[in-house]
């Protein structure tokens, strides 16, 4: 099993002090037995200039004393080192690049960040092509940084490219990029990441205080949040480090062949076809849209005639502020033992009573069913009132009960308080379908999941992790309804969120873009959602979250497994 180190620290403004800490960290390192070190990004110097041409000064050469130095460390000590820095290109463009170096010092692969942040946007040019997947003897090895691994895009590319361990560099005072954006990048592709992160001020001490004066950002926020980690392929931290220290984040990991293993067949179910509309530009949300909605998710007991009775009870006893409830996947229908004509007549006895209840209590109510189409059987996400159904939403992929997809396209309907999509069954594992729903101008996406009994044998999914990142990485409400309330919840959005701009109604207390997360609980479980905080999708200056998404990794999402490079 091969030890892999994420290494902590802090880096200033002056370049040979940096350089002499890369190699002090290197070293330590190595004396631990660490194979594979990854290293923050901006190792060369903290991310903030007076101009270009201050931001072209402090930048590498690549044939550099800078970068010979960290390539005579990885001979010396017989490793692979991946460091990010700023690296000049043909002037005056200058790149925030990645550098994979081998065991015998030679350059084995970079990799230019795709989707810049904020002032980044001031200095630096955009790849112009995805890289960043390189052969090695502990495997094949994909890497990114930082704003990359916000959006899923970029580690999906590598994990369909064959990548078997993924690796980020980041600079990041966000509490919420370690938590969420980087153990769900490793969770929806199921691969190890290794991903260090800065501590220690992330722009220059004399301007501290007026910097946090402009930003509304207290100081001691302005500094790298740490917390580097080696995350297992479940998205859960084998070990992680703290905020605020200098530090040295050591595990070992299963070699390549256990780890293929882990993570064999994931990507089998994609259908490429389905996703053509992510290379859209992205449709601004509709400004007719209500600032709040309450949303009930419901798990009732029983089944057959039992819980079709419960969830009328419940449904009923709702405040009558709940505008919509959402059941989880055949709630009624039991262990069905692929007995699909008997689960047809339950589902059809109680959608016949749901809808009763909707046209009763003026609620929506959304669930999914057994239908029987020109295909077969198919399992179907339904959202109901009371004149019957209101959207009807074939689940996309094949799903473990056996079934064939019963549709090719994702619907969206727009009801009184915002336009909202339906994902059934496993449609919620893929990120491409929340993606795209945002794309399309969705302000909610509800997810009725596959129920436990039909889910992916062995291979528990972090479904509450997953779902709150689509939430994030796409500002878009989320409300999930699982049965035995497994990773079921409800997450809204902050208002206020676009970095570097004054905030009225909170402060900022170190999280960026991290969903308001009400997990279910219960029979009931009711939040108030903001459909309309789905608006905003500005994180900085000059950085919209679907519009700047890393474009460079689109198409070959839309391609084939078999037709995607490196």
């Amino acid at each position: 099993m091969p030890k892999v180190a994420a290494l902590q620290f802090a880096t200033g403004t002056e370049v040979n002090e940096n350089l002499a800490t890369c190699i002090r960290m290197i070293d330590a390192a190595a004396a631990r037995r660490a194979r594979l070190m990854v290293l923050p990004e901006f190792c060369n110097r903290i991310s903030w200039y007076g101009d270009r041409q201050h931001a072209w000064d402090c930048a590498l050469d690549l044939e550099g004393p800078f970068l010979s130095a960290i390539a005579e460390r990885a001979r010396f000590h017989r490793c692979y080192v991946l460091i990010n820095v700023s690296l000049r290109r043909q002037e005056p463009e200058i790149t925030v690049t990645s550098l994979l170096y081998g065991p015998n010092g030679a350059l084995l692969g970079e990799a230019d960040k795709q989707s810049l942040m904020g002032h980044e946007n001031d200095f630096f040019t955009p790849a112009k092509r995805a890289a960043g997947l390189v052969d090695t003897e502990l495997g094949r090895i994909g890497f990114l940084a930082c704003r990359d691994g916000i959006s899923f895009e970029p580690s999906r590319r590598l994990a369909l490219a064959g990548a078997d361990l993924l690796c980020n560099s980041l600079n990041s005072f966000a509490f919420d990029e370690a938590s969420l954006h980087v153990r769900a990048r490793a969770a929806e592709n199921r691969l190890f990441m290794i991903a260090a992160n800065k501590v220690g001020p992330l722009v220059p001490v004399a301007e501290l205080a007026q910097v946090s004066a402009i930003t509304s950002i207290p100081e001691t926020l302005l500094h790298g949040a740490g917390e580097s980690q080696v995350v297992a392929a479940d998205g859960r931290p084998l070990v992680a480090g703290k905020r605020g220290v200098e530090q040295i984040v050591l595990a070992e990991i299963p070699n390549r062949d256990a780890r293929l293993r882990l993570s064999m067949g994931t990507h089998a179910r994609r259908k490429p076809s389905l996703y053509a509309s992510l290379a859209d530009e992205a449709v601004a949300p509709s400004e007719e849209v209500a600032e709040t909605v309450d949303i009930a998710l419901l798990d009732p007991a029983g089944e057959g005639e039992v819980a079709i009775e419960r969830a009328e009870e419940l449904l009923l006893s709702l405040p009558d502020t709940v505008s919509l409830a959402l059941l989880p996947a055949l709630f009624a229908a039991g262990d069905t033992d692929k007995d699909w004509a008997h689960t047809v007549e339950v589902c059809r006895a109680a959608e016949t009573r749901l809808q009763q209840v909707c046209r009763a209590k003026g609620i929506q109510v959304c669930t999914s069913v057994i239908d029987e189409g020109a295909q077969g059987w198919h399992h179907m996400g339904i959202l109901l009132d009371g004149h019957g159904r209101r959207l009807l939403q074939p689940q996309l992929h094949r799903c473990p009960m056996g079934l064939a997809p019963g549709g090719a396209d994702l619907q969206l309907c727009d009801l009184p308080w915002g336009r909202v999509a339906l994902l059934v069954g496993d449609d919620c594992l893929y990120p491409e379908l929340a993606r795209m729903a945002a794309l399309r101008g969705a302000h909610c996406l509800l997810v009725v999941a596959a129920p436990e009994r039909c889910g992916r044998g062995k291979r528990e999914q972090n479904l509450s992790l997953l779902m709150a990142a689509r939430a994030a990485e796409n500002r878009i409400c989320l409300a999930a309804a699982t049965p035995n309330r497994r990773g079921g919840l409800l997450a809204s959005l902050e208002h206020e969120f676009t970095l570097m701009e004054p905030w009225q109604q909170r402060r900022f207390d170190g999280n960026i873009n991290k969903p308001l997360v009400t997990v279910q609980e219960g029979e009931v479980t009711i939040a108030t959602l903001h459909p309309g905080a789905a608006m905003n999708k500005m994180i900085s200056a000059n950085t919209h979250l679907l519009r700047d998404r890393a474009h460079q990794s689109t198409a070959p999402l839309l391609r084939p497994v078999s037709g995607v490079s490196p």
